[in-house]
C-alpha cells in the first residue's frame, strides 16, 4: 500500500488532537448534567479551568445551597456571611434560564432579615423549577407558603423548618400544583381543610412524607398515594381511617403517638411496611394481620419484642414475605420471639437482626460466625431451615451482646447450621 505523502505526519497531529480535554467539548447540556453532582459552590468553582468553562456555571438548572458547605475551616466552624455573600451573588451574576432542582438549606439562624432568604427563594420560584426544596427559618416559611404552592412548574417539593419547638402552620389560600407527585413536609402543622385542599388540586401527588408535623387530621385518603410515611408525628384528634388502596409502601414511625387503632382499609398494592416504636410500651395490637401480604416487612425499636408477644398468637402467615428485618433491644432481646415468627414466613429469603453495638463480647463472635465481611461489628453467617424452606440466605447480627445465647436458641429450633 503506497501512502500519500504526509500522511503519517496528518495521522500524528490527529492523534494528539485525541489527548486533548475531551469533557470540555461537550455540549453545555451534559456538562450541567455533570456540574449536578456538585454543591453549587464547587460547580462554580469550574470557571477556573478553562475558557470553556469560564460561563457555564451561569446557566446551571441544579442549584444546591447548602449551609454546611461552607466551614470556615478544619474546626468544623460555619460562616453565614461567606453562605450569604455567595448565594446573593451566584444568584445576581447567574443568567435567567429557567430551573430544574433549586436546594435551599439554611435551617441554622443568620445574621439576616429574613427577607433576603425569601428574596432568594422566591427568585427560584420565578424560574420555574421542577424540584424545590425549601429549609428555612419560621417565618421565612411562613411567608413562603402560599407563593410554594402556587407554582405549577412543580413536581417534587421538600418544605419545612428544622426546629422541634417551633411549626409552620399551612394556611395557604390555594394550592395550584397540578404537575406535584412527591411532597416532604417538615415540621408543620397540617389540618382537615389543607389535607382534602392537598389529594384534590394535586391528582398526581403519590409519595407524602410528613417528618416531626403536627396533625389535626381524622383521616388520609387518596386513590393514587402510593408511598406515606409518618415520622415521629403528633396526633391532635383521634387518626381513624386510613385509605389508600394503591399504597405499595407504608413507613410508621412513632406508632406509639397514635392514641387509638386506625382503620386501615384493603391495601392490596402494598409491598413494603416499617413499623417503629420509640417506647417501651405498644399502644397497638394485632396488627400483623393489617399487613400479612407484603414482601418487606421492618420492626423497629425498643418494645418489638413486646410486640411480637402479642401478635404471635393470633398471627397469620406472610405468604409473599422475602425480607424481614428486626431491631432488638440487647436488655430484653429474646430470640425465641424471632425464632417462631421465621416459622410464619414460608418464602423468607432474608433475614436481618440488627442489635444494640455497644457490647463488649466483639471477640468471641470470630469462633460463631461463619464469615466477616464488613467490620467486627458486622457479621454475616448463613441459616438454613431444611424443613419449612431450602435456604434463608443472609442473617445480620450487629455485634450482640447475647450472641452465644442467640445461636443457641436458634440451634434448638433447628434453624441454624454453621459451614466452616
Amino acid at each position: 500500500m503506497v501512502k500519500r505523502r504526509g500522511t503519517s505526519k496528518l495521522l500524528r497531529m490527529k492523534g494528539s488532537e485525541n489527548t486533548d480535554d475531551l469533557i470540555s467539548g461537550l455540549p453545555d447540556n451534559l456538562l450541567h448534567h455533570i456540574m449536578s453532582f456538585l454543591n453549587t459552590r464547587e460547580a462554580v468553582q469550574t470557571c477556573i479551568l478553562s475558557k470553556r468553562w469560564k460561563n457555564v456555571w451561569r446557566t446551571l438548572p441544579y442549584l444546591y445551597l447548602n449551609f454546611n458547605d461552607f466551614k470556615l475551616d478544619v474546626s468544623n466552624r460555619y460562616s453565614p456571611d461567606l453562605f450569604m455573600d455567595f448565594v446573593s451573588n451566584l444568584l445576581l451574576h447567574r443568567d435567567p434560564t429557567c430551573l430544574h432542582t433549586f436546594q435551599l438549606d439554611c435551617r441554622y439562624p443568620l445574621d439576616s432579615d429574613d427577607e433576603i432568604i425569601i428574596g432568594w427563594a422566591r427568585y427560584a420560584l420565578m424560574h420555574n423549577p421542577r424540584v424545590l426544596s425549601l429549609l428555612v427559618p419560621n417565618d421565612a416559611a411562613s411567608q413562603l407558603c402560599h407563593s410554594v404552592f402556587n407554582c405549577t412548574s412543580l413536581e417534587e417539593l421538600h418544605f419545612g423548618y428544622i426546629n422541634m419547638l417551633d411549626q409552620i402552620k399551612l394556611v395557604p389560600e390555594t394550592i395550584v400544583t397540578p404537575h406535584l407527585r412527591h411532597l416532604r413536609l417538615y415540621n408543620v402543622h397540617l389540618n382537615e381543610k389543607f389535607m382534602e385542599k392537598m389529594f384534590s388540586e394535586c391528582p398526581g401527588l403519590t409519595d407524602l412524607h410528613l417528618v416531626w408535623c403536627s396533625l389535626k387530621i381524622r383521616s388520609i385518603r387518596s386513590r393514587k398515594l402510593k408511598c406515606l410515611t409518618l415520622h415521629q408525628c403528633e396526633y391532635e384528634v383521634e387518626m381513624q381511617l386510613i385509605d389508600a388502596p394503591s399504597l405499595t409502601e407504608l413507613c410508621i414511625k412513632g406508632l406509639e403517638a397514635i392514641r387509638y387503632e386506625i382503620n386501615i382499609t384493603s391495601m392490596p398494592s402494598l409491598l413494603k411496611v416499617v413499623v417503629s416504636y420509640s417506647s417501651f410500651q405498644p399502644r397497638w395490637s394485632v396488627i400483623f394481620p393489617r399487613f400479612s401480604n407484603v414482601q418487606q416487612l421492618e420492626l423497629k425499636g425498643p418494645s418489638i419484642e413486646t410486640l411480637l408477644e402479642i401478635e404471635l398468637p393470633t398471627c397469620p402467615i406472610f405468604h409473599n414475605l422475602r425480607s424481614l428485618f428486626i431491631q432488638l433491644h440487647c436488655r430484653t432481646c429474646d430470640i425465641a420471639l424471632t425464632a417462631n415468627f421465621v416459622r410464619y414466613c414460608p418464602k423468607l429469603e432474608e433475614l436481618v437482626l440488627s442489635l444494640d453495638y455497644h457490647c463488649q463480647c466483639a471477640t468471641t463472635l470470630t469462633n460463631v460466625f461463619r464469615e466477616t465481611r464488613i467490620s467486627k461489628q458486622l457479621r454475616t453467617v448463613t441459616l438454613f431451615r431444611p424443613k419449612l424452606l431450602r435456604k434463608i440466605k443472609v442473617l445480620h447480627i450487629d455485634c450482640c451482646i447475647r450472641a452465644e445465647q442467640i445461636v443457641q436458641a436458634l440451634k434448638h429450633r433447628g434453624l441454624w447450621e454453621c459451614r466452616n
